[in-house]
């Protein structure tokens, strides 16, 4: 492997442990979340809408009903909580992809080895 081609993916790494690190640092926040997934529901057509906390549960998911004071903040938290997936989601992409760039490296690094056929006797 020519010396640019490993330069070229040595920037890449390096792009790519930076996105992880900010990937990181949003993981460690003091975001509250709440772990489910906010559901607005109308009864019937033309009705207010009523909201609804869906958790997964072992079970199958339970639905708990929010009250209209509490929906911002209930939708604030189930945001937060799919953010938080979606972004662990794309650090395990990262770190898979900076594994691969890193034996790509490994091998363009090693010496290629001639091995001679022994002499029968």
């Amino acid at each position: 492997m020519t010396k640019l081609r490993l330069a070229k993916l040595r920037q890449d790494v390096r792009s790519l442990k930076a996105r992880r690190n900010v990937l990181e640092h949003r993981a460690m926040q003091h975001n509250p979340m709440m772990a489910a997934y906010l559901l607005e529901r109308r009864l019937r057509p033309g009705a207010p809408a009523a909201y609804y906390a869906s958790v997964p549960t072992p079970q199958g998911n339970r639905h708990l009903y929010i009250r209209k004071a509490a929906v911002e903040e209930v939708r604030r938290q189930t945001d937060a909580w799919r953010e938080f997936g979606q972004g662990m989601a794309e650090w395990v992409r990262a770190n898979k992809e900076i594994e691969s760039l890193l034996r790509q490296i490994g091998k363009g690094r090693c010496r290629k080895i001639q091995l001679s056929a022994k002499k029968a006797r």
